[in-house]
């Protein structure tokens, strides 16, 4: 007699196989709370690449925000500044660390107030075509190292 929970056993497997061997995993994801009149907030995460070539990561959404940008913070002549990036890059067998001070994403325009103990789901998209998920967790400010936007 055929056994159908096997068989169904079997399906799942293979479905749910391509995600557990993601290329792309996504860890400490977090966005930093902002006062409820803000438009604009920042997200941070580390993207690890187990793949054996780099990978970029050219478009994340959110239903939560209109449009998020990747961002850079440079220093110039004691200034310190938000560049746009196009993509981050994922480096082969490495990782790509958004992060305060550094390359990390603007979140423009929230649908609604994204306060501390919120999970936002955000969209990836790569270079390679592949595609990811990931929950990020919102944290007050208070004793996370603050820094300025100065827009362009």
């Amino acid at each position: 007699m055929f056994n159908f929970r096997y068989l169904i056993t079997l399906l799942l497997l293979t479905i749910v196989s391509p995600v557990a061997l993601a290329d792309i995993t996504i860890e400490d994801a977090w966005i930093r709370e902002a006062p409820p009149v803000s438009r604009v907030q920042a997200a941070y995460a580390t993207f690890k690449n187990s793949q054996a070539d780099d990978v970029e990561l050219i478009k994340a959404t959110s239903p939560a925000f209109a449009k998020i940008e990747f961002h850079k913070t440079i220093s110039e002549n004691g200034l310190t500044k938000m560049q746009a990036q196009a993509s981050v890059t994922i480096p082969a067998k490495g990782n790509a660390e958004l992060k305060p001070e550094g390359m990390h994403m603007m979140l423009f325009n929230p649908v609604n107030p994204v306060r501390a103990g919120n999970k936002i789901e955000f969209h990836f998209t790569f270079s390679n075509g592949n595609t990811t998920s990931s929950s990020f967790i919102v944290k007050k400010a208070t004793g996370i190292n603050h820094h300025q936007h100065m827009h362009h």
